[in-house]
């Protein structure tokens, strides 16, 4: 039966350029595999990256989002087609907002009871974004002496029982200066103190803590992994991965679930990549099944993506802006942005000089998370940039760009 792999991971944790390196390696072992993309989102920008990497090494495939019983049918689909070609492994990469219990159910229903069987499940964790959620709220392992289950309700950001990473005001987006996105003009992100996107240091420190949604969602992940590996932790000392394990071990126990991470079980992906004595333990990893407390926080709504198509972005930093949108609560408190924009054509020098025999760059890849945003050129790409998180504001957002066209055009 062909096995499947489920890379999972929360918004901006690395999966892509995971499941590339690990694709890579399975094609070295002489696998067949196929590869399904399970975006957060209409627009899947993953996979161009991963076709210009791979390319016809192994099968692609992309499920767009849509309303839930659809967005299972296409994904169940994919998986069957997959199953009759006998693929030796197919890499399923969700969102990284995702109920990880919905895709193992799936797997049991006919018929592909009958030609898929669970795999390895796979969480990545950005651990250098994590160290700054441990250090946002103080002692690492706050909320652990919490009865299991508790704060699992409440408002984002709010958690009943003060667990580790309760903001530091009540609700999402809050502005320093009255409402979120209240302006004294009426000006798009700008606030009543004078400021355009300008907050105080209490409501900064409130927008970067994770959520109590946000945290439920990074516990869901870790109750089915078999193997937890820590990105963007080259230049991390072992007291601050214990610090990130304790954050998480915080989380899980927020969320109603028993597991308990140590470092020794989570495998630190070094700067050169992963060796092949890791990969032979992640093809070892399977998988676990803590019990935790269910939430509905993905069918509430709040998680949920805005696309501006055809951006333009306004004269200056590329980094510095994203950091202000993320920065700014009107916005909404966003997780991820991604997606690419066209590179400006320039004029070719008058004497004929230049790179030879090379593809010239024609897009920018935005690729930004609160914590780090790159923005590099590249040969593919699709004009569209998309923002991931909790209640984003597409109108506020926009008004942070040159131009964008999201209206159809005769």
């Amino acid at each position: 039966m062909t096995k499947v792999d489920l890379v999972t991971g929360f918004l901006g944790a690395g999966k892509t350029t995971f499941l590339l390196d690990y694709a890579k390696e399975l094609v070295r072992r002489n696998e067949r595999i196929g590869i399904i993309e399970n975006d957060y989102g209409a627009i899947n920008v993953d996979l161009l990256l991963l076709h210009e990497e791979l390319k016809d090494k192994c099968r692609m495939e992309m499920v767009i989002g849509g309303d839930p019983d659809c967005h299972r049918r296409r994904l169940k689909t994919k998986l069957i087609a997959m199953g009759i070609d006998r693929y030796d492994r197919v890499l399923v990469e969700p969102s990284g907002v995702f109920d990880v219990d919905e895709f193992l159910d799936l797997l049991y229903e006919e018929p592909l009871d009958h030609l898929l069987c669970p795999g390895n499940v796979i969480t990545v964790v950005d651990a250098e974004a994590l160290l700054v959620q441990a250090e946002l709220s103080g002692e690492a392992g706050e909320g652990a002496e919490a009865s299991a289950g508790e704060g699992a309700v409440g408002d984002a950001g709010e958690s009943t029982d003060g667990a580790v990473g309760e903001s530091a005001v009540g609700n999402v987006g809050k502005g320093s200066g009255g409402t979120a996105g209240e302006s004294a003009d009426g000006t798009a992100g700008e606030y009543a103190d004078g400021g355009a996107g300008e907050i105080t240091g209490d409501t900064e420190d409130s927008l970067r803590k994770n959520s109590a949604d946000t945290r439920y969602l990074l516990a869901e992940e870790l109750t089915k992994a078999g193997c937890v590996i820590y990105s963007k932790a080259e230049q991390m000392t072992d007291a601050d991965l214990e610090r990130v394990t304790e954050y998480l071990n915080a989380c899980l126990t927020e969320a109603g679930c028993s597991r308990r991470l140590t470092v020794e079980e989570i495998l630190r992906k070094p700067e050169g990549g992963l060796s092949t004595t890791d990969y032979d333990r992640l093809l070892s990893a399977g998988s676990r099944d803590y019990s935790y407390v269910k939430r509905t926080v993905l069918t509430e709504g709040a998680f949920r993506s805005v696309f501006f198509f055809h951006a333009e972005l306004p004269p200056g930093s590329p980094e510095e802006l994203l950091q202000r949108i993320f920065a700014d609560p009107a916005c909404g408190r966003l997780a991820r942005i991604k997606g690419f924009v066209p590179v400006k054509e320039e004029t070719a020098p008058e004497d004929g000089s230049g790179t030879q025999g090379e593809t010239p760059a024609r897009w920018l890849e935005i690729n930004a998370t609160r914590e780090k945003a790159s923005v590099r050129p590249c040969t593919v790409g699709q004009p569209v940039i998309i923002a991931i998180g909790e209640n984003p504001d597409a109108g506020l957002i926009g008004s942070y760009l040159a131009s964008y066209e999201n209206e159809y055009k005769e």
